[in-house]
């Protein structure tokens, strides 16, 4: 059996959270390896779907806010541009609450239909629809992303290990060991970022894995598409769904808001789609923008990590000394990334979240 060298800190599951987290260790200064069962940025899990919404606008709060301002300084220099910024919308009703929710005065405008129509030509606005635009809001290549994180972590002085997957982790001598096929590496702490893989540690809070399913519609005028004049946003109004420029040059993608099913483990999920997917959705969405054609081009699924809440964990484990439990975010993990990365990389220093926004046991979302 390989024994792998010590390190300060091993850091399992290279998805976009624990490669921020990775990156911050590595910047701080504390030794640390990570590990991914994978390589890193698979399209599989919560990188897949290629591209990912971010927002500066949410209605959780403005200590959320503040972590979301700190994400996007951080997303906009790193290397690679995987940030597009681009804003992003928020269309619907004017008396919906999740409308007005985001609405936040000095953060975002709030356009009426003729307004919107002008600057966003492809969106077809009933007449008492408005457009909230959050300017700081942008676009997200999500493989470019998860990989330029671990690239960087590697400049910093990070160890990476590809193809790895850690089948359990025990103690000894007050200090972690995560047992692989291969071997062991013995660290002083440990952050599990694994999404439903948290219960490699005995007790941690449930991180379920749901089936998201995309889909890809062709358009007549690709331009009227391209993220400058197209921003990502969602349309709260039924069928709600969230959109996304072409970034291909021919087609947008759809993500339609409906219930995600459990995935009890990775060989229960297969990334094509059944047939008739868009059927009962794919018309009316088709009929708020001009020039989607209404049949799918191309429909994919990815998991993404849940909690029973819809709020991320990021969460020392007090049943398991220097430990910490990261992921469960809902969706939401891109827009936060950078940011968890540095309150991880403070946790593992010095015991203590460096945000209010997160409380000893859960934190963010929105």
């Amino acid at each position: 059996m390989r024994r792998a060298g010590s390190v300060e800190c091993a850091v399992v599951g290279l998805g976009v959270l624990g490669a921020a987290s990775l990156l911050a260790l590595a910047r701080a200064g504390v030794s640390c390896v990570g590990m991914e069962s994978g390589r890193v940025g698979h399209p599989d899990g919560g990188s897949g779907g290629e591209t990912r919404i971010f927002r500066t606008a949410v209605a959780t709060g403005p200590d959320h806010v503040r972590l979301l301002d700190r994400s996007r300084e951080l997303w906009t220099g790193l290397p690679g541009a995987p940030f597009t910024a681009c804003g992003a919308l928020t269309l619907g009703a004017r008396d919906d609450p999740r409308v007005r929710a985001v609405a936040l005065p000095g953060r975002t405008t709030v356009l009426d239909a003729a307004a919107a129509a002008v600057r966003w030509p492809a969106h077809l606005l009933g007449a008492d629809e408005v457009a909230v635009l959050d300017p700081g809001g942008g676009l997200l290549d999500a493989g470019t992303a998860t990989r330029g994180l671990v690239a960087e972590a590697r400049r910093a002085g990070a160890a990476v290990r590809e193809g790895v997957t850690v089948v359990g982790i025990g103690r000894r001598r007050g200090r972690g060991v995560l047992h692989t096929v291969d071997g062991e590496t013995v660290a002083d702490n440990v952050v599990i970022a694994t999404g439903h893989g948290a219960g490699l540690v005995p007790g941690a809070i449930g991180i379920e894995q749901r089936r998201v399913v995309l889909s890809w519609f062709g358009v007549r005028d690709p331009a009227r598409f391209a993220p400058a004049v197209f921003p990502p946003g969602i349309h709260t109004a039924a069928p709600v769904h969230t959109f996304f420029p072409a970034v291909d040059g021919a087609t947008v993608k759809i993500n339609h808001q409906q219930p995600q099913p459990r995935v009890h483990s990775p060989a229960d999920h297969h990334p094509w789609v059944e047939a008739g997917y868009t059927r009962d959705w794919a018309g009316a969405v088709a009929a708020r923008l001009a020039g989607m054609s209404d049949r799918p081009a191309r429909l994919e699924s990815y998991v993404e990590g849940y909690t029973p809440t819809r709020r991320g964990i990021v969460a020392l484990a007090p049943w398991e000394p220097r430990t910490v439990v990261l992921g469960g975010f809902s969706g939401q993990g891109f827009k936060y990334a950078p940011a968890v990365g540095e309150l991880v990389a403070d946790l593992v220093r010095t015991g203590r979240s460096g945000s209010p926004a997160f409380t000893p046991a859960l934190a963010a979302g929105g």
